[in-house]
């Protein structure tokens, strides 16, 4: 339990001034500037959790179309549901589509790609990788290579798959994508995480998959952003009685999913960030410059290292 209560770190940061709990002004789903009107949504892992909440920010964000797909169609078809009456209250008419899909599967990703593109006629403008397999309590070694390679044909395989057949679609317009990714990646040592270091090593792995693409991508074409949601409520947590006030706010992670999604944080294409971090501190005076100047600042790395010397 110990090491349980020291994920709560994960929920801290000092890195901008502000660190936010709620949703605010600047990245809010309804401000016009990040409108989502005329695009359709891809949400992996849409049908609960956090994939659910995005599918909703999107919603509130004017989407045209939002697709959320996972392996349990009843889940699905219930988040369906909640999110077309979510549609009429906020007056968007947003289509919602949900389709069961196993993305280890190629043959089914391949089935729902043509679905989406030939049959449909949608063309996805945004991609939220958000589907991850859970790690129990496993030492490497001890969990052995079936079950680690498991994890990372979810985390890292099954995401490159999606983005493959992503900007494969037809046609020239700005493409985007939001990889729900977790701080675990550079917080590796803590107990929280060390318990469970395959997660931390598939999830790093898709991170910097997603990294090495967008160095390869111009934004203008493909914007690609990892994001931290911060510590959320679960039903695993609730098992263990602890408090949900001490969580994050998983509409907070929402919202800055729509956030990355707009042209606004074009300066941080292939970039990592906490969704608590406020943006406009992000976007502005020193963090901007290292940014803009940095080609490892928010990437990941190894620290202190900065091509061989101390950083």
């Amino acid at each position: 339990m110990s090491h349980v209560r020291g994920l709560f770190d994960f929920t801290k940061s000092n890195f901008t001034n502000t660190i936010h709990q709620e949703v605010y002004p600047a990245i809010a789903p309804t401000r016009p500037e990040l409108s989502q009107d005329g695009r359709a949504i891809l949400i992996s892992g849409g049908g609960n959790g956090l994939g659910y909440n995005i599918a909703q920010a999107f919603v509130r964000a004017a989407a045209h179309t939002v697709v959320i797909i996972g392996r349990r169609f009843d889940v699905l078809v219930e988040a369906r549901s909640r999110l077309e009456a979510e549609t009429k209250a906020a007056d968007t008419n947003t289509q919602i589509i949900a389709r069961a899909c196993d993305l280890t599967d190629r043959a089914q990703v391949d089935a729902l790609w043509k679905e989406l593109n030939d049959v449909l006629g949608i063309v996805v403008d945004v991609f939220i990788a958000n589907a991850a397999k859970p790690a129990q309590p496993k030492r490497i070694l001890e969990a052995g290579t079936d079950d680690i390679w498991s994890q990372l044909e979810v985390n890292a395989k099954a995401p490159l798959y999606l983005t493959e057949k992503f900007c494969s679609q037809p046609g020239k317009r700005q493409k985007f994508i939001v990889n729900v990714s977790s701080g675990s990646i550079h917080y590796y040592t803590h107990p929280g995480t060390a318990a469970r270091p395959g997660a931390t090593l598939s999830k790093m792995t898709g991170t910097l998959l997603f990294q090495l693409i967008a160095m390869e991508t111009p934004h203008e074409e493909l914007q690609v952003i990892s994001y931290h949601p911060g510590l959320l409520w679960n039903e695993y947590f609730e098992s263990l009685g602890l408090p949900r006030e001490k969580f994050n706010n998983s509409e907070l992670a929402a919202a800055f999913a729509v956030w990355a999604a707009s042209k606004e944080a074009a300066f941080l294409h292939g970039r990592f960030a906490w969704a608590s971090w406020d943006v406009e501190e992000l976007a502005t005076g020193e963090t901007r410059e290292q940014i803009d100047e940095d080609p490892y600042f928010l990437r990941s790395t190894i620290a202190p290292l900065k091509r061989g010397n101390r950083a």
